[in-house]
Parts: structure tokens; sequence; C-alpha cells
């Protein structure tokens, strides 16, 4: 987040993580976070928020397990990222989001690539002219603009980087799902 608007854009933030339901995948139409899959990924993200903890970020919600039985982590808000920070440079898996702060462009495009991974991002602004340069410059297979996750069948999904090879959705999926032979007999033979 730009520096100039941390501030406000974390206290909306941990506000409406903090309106997740978290419980069992059966338990009702309002849940809106189930368990860790299996107690290696649930022991994997604790891990993680515990070495975030030891780098000095601060979850502003959540931060850990949750309470009684089952691989329940609770939604997570870190702040306090510092640039290259363990948790901002991999895949969690986990409901865990991690604010990061930047003061230019240059800084922002800079520490978003940094990553190894390259599947999505977004960009919210204001400025039109960001909303066209910024995701030019994103090393990333999707980049929304004022959104994010909104797919459209007409347009290929997929990653550049540590984040996947292939897309999905759009013509370029059936492209890259095919495998074309070509097989010339001559019948004159």
């Amino acid at each position: 987040m730009q520096e100039s608007v941390a501030e406000a854009l974390i206290e909306e933030l941990v506000r409406e993580v903090g309106t997740l339901v978290v419980g069992e995948p059966g338990a009702g139409a309002d849940v809106e976070i189930g368990p860790m899959v299996s107690e290696a990924h649930f022991e994997r993200v604790k891990g993680f928020l515990e070495r975030a903890a030891a780098e000095g970020l601060r979850a502003a919600v959540g931060g850990g397990p949750l309470p009684g039985p089952g691989y329940f982590i609770a939604p997570t808000v870190l702040t306090n990222a510092r640039e290259g920070s363990e948790a901002t440079r991999t895949e969690i898996f986990g409901p865990v989001i991690t604010v990061e702060t930047f003061s230019t462009d240059e800084e922002a495009v800079r520490r978003a690539n940094a990553t190894e991974y390259g599947l999505a991002a977004s960009v919210w602004t204001s400025d039109a002219k960001r909303s066209v340069a910024i995701p030019r410059r994103l090393d990333f297979g999707t980049v929304w603009v004022n959104s994010h996750l909104v797919l459209a069948n007409e347009v290929p999904w997929g990653g550049f980087k540590g984040s996947g090879y292939g897309r999905d959705l759009s013509l370029y999926a059936l492209e890259d799902f095919s495998r074309t032979k070509h097989v010339m007999t001559n019948h004159g033979a």
C-alpha cells in the first residue's frame, strides 16, 4: 500500500477480515473459511506465522491457530512487512495476507516483481495513467485494475515464473491443452 493511505486501508482491511466466518465446510452457508487440508498443511501455515512474528511482522488480526479441534487458522492480516521478508516472498496457502508499504511506483513494481511467483496481481488506483502504466511493468500472468479475482472465459488465466505453465480459459487454453500432429501419406506409392 502506498504509505500515504496505508493506515486507513489497513484499518478497513482488518475490519473486513474480522468479519470472515470460519468453520467446517458443511456448517452452513455463512462459512467462508474452512480448515487447512491436513495436519501437515496446518503446521506449515502455523510455521509461517511464527516465523513472521519472529521477523517483526505484526498480526493486526488473527495470527495463529483457532482454539478447539481441527486444523483452523484465524484469518490473518500481517503488517509491518519489510522488503524481502519470507511472508511476502512465499505462497503461504492459508488465510493470510501481508501488507507492505511503498512510497514510489518504482519501489512498488520492483518489490512486487521480486517474488519468484507470478500468478496474479492487483493495482488499485484512481490515477488513469497509473492504471495503464503499472500493469505493463508487473511480471504476472493476470493483473487486475481496481478489482481482484474476476475471471472471464474470453481471456486467458495463468501464471508466470514459478506459478505454473499454461493457460486456462479462452482459446489460448484450447491451444495449450492440445497436441497437434501432422501425418502425411503418399497415396501414389
